[in-house]
């Protein structure tokens, strides 16, 4: 599966659940009270740092929150799982990103005698569905009970946004805009998902995000779902208050024209890197990530200079000067 299908998802997660008044709801609607009732939730922040092994990046996203806990350091850390096939030892790589995640306390606070408490959460996205116990004990094998003071044990928060998991994310209307959104992919009723994403919008008419929140979910549904424009417009227009559908057709006008200009600057970078390769006898495949968001005027100032220049190193160059500039 093309890795960059999840680059959406991960975006999603990151944009919602990233604000911490949308964190903070999360939190209170989906943990137990008897936890919740020990964080400092109005006073959350969410750390912009990521504890993934590098191999893993293209199937995780995680992200950090620091709460008071009973007015001590403490975490809460999600990881967002969504590899094609289940991973058995999912646990112990989250044990692991808890382990840095201390660790990184420990750098920060020498003179701190304890480890802050963690609350590790896991919002799994794969297409295959959730298998195992939410507990990383599941994964050793004892012999006997008399091992178990000697064997590591947590469990974790799992949420099944898979095709076969059936809990749905409670929250703040961001929130379920989430689980909704996320939740849609790879079901058979994900139309019916879009839709109730696009009815909690409505919540949100009077909020000050709610521009961005709405070209978010449009920009998500575009870039994920196979729906007809029509049918699209359809299902919006029948979910949304009727003073919500001005922004919404507006946004949705908006965001396909942006998509054209990208289609366009997209195939006139391929026949640019095709006339790299003719002009030069070289593979040029290679430069895609040099030419990728160039705007228009620098594409033609780029044909110029292919037709002028003595070799590939002198494009190269250019290249560079002009992404650095």
């Amino acid at each position: 599966m093309d890795q960059d299908i999840w680059k959406p998802h991960d975006r999603l997660f990151k944009q919602l659940l990233g604000e911490p008044q949308n964190a903070a709801s999360f939190l209170e609607s989906n943990l137990p009270r008897e936890l919740t009732s020990l964080m400092d939730l109005g006073a959350l922040e969410v750390l912009q740092e990521s504890f993934i092994d590098e191999q893993f990046k293209q199937s995780e996203a995680d992200l950090l929150l620091a709460t008071p806990i009973a007015n001590r350091p403490g975490y809460v850390y999600i990881l967002f799982e969504h590899q094609s096939s289940p991973d058995a030892f999912m646990a112990l790589r989250l044990l692991s990103y808890m382990v840095r995640v201390w660790e990184r306390f420990r750098r920060e606070n020498p003179e701190d005698g304890k480890l802050p408490a963690i609350v590790p959460m896991v919002l799994f996205h794969g297409p295959k569905g959730w298998r195992g116990a939410p507990a990383f004990e599941a994964l050793v094998d004892a012999p006997d009970d008399a091992f178990a003071p000697y064997t590591p044990g947590f469990r974790f928060r799992l949420f099944d946004l898979s095709p076969f998991g059936e809990e749905e994310l409670a929250g703040n209307a961001v929130v379920r805009i989430l689980g909704d959104a996320l939740g849609a992919y790879g079901r058979r009723d994900f139309k019916a998902r879009v839709a109730r994403a696009f009815d909690a919008l409505n919540e949100l008419v009077h909020a000050p995000g709610f521009a961005r929140y709405l070209e978010v979910l449009f920009r998500y549904v575009l870039q994920v779902h196979d729906i007809p424009k029509d049918e699209l417009v359809r299902l919006v227009t029948q979910n949304v208050k009727p003073d919500v559908r001005e922004a919404v057709m507006t946004t949705y006008e908006q965001l396909i024209e942006e998509g054209k200009r990208m289609g366009r600057q997209e195939g006139f970078n391929n026949a640019l890197l095709r006339l790299l390769a003719k002009r030069f006898q070289a593979d040029a495949a290679a430069l895609a990530p040099l030419l990728s968001g160039l705007p228009p005027e620098q594409q033609d100032e780029l044909s110029d200079k292919i037709l002028d220049a003595g070799s590939l190193e002198e494009i190269v160059d250019w290249l560079k000067t002009t992404r650095r500039n």
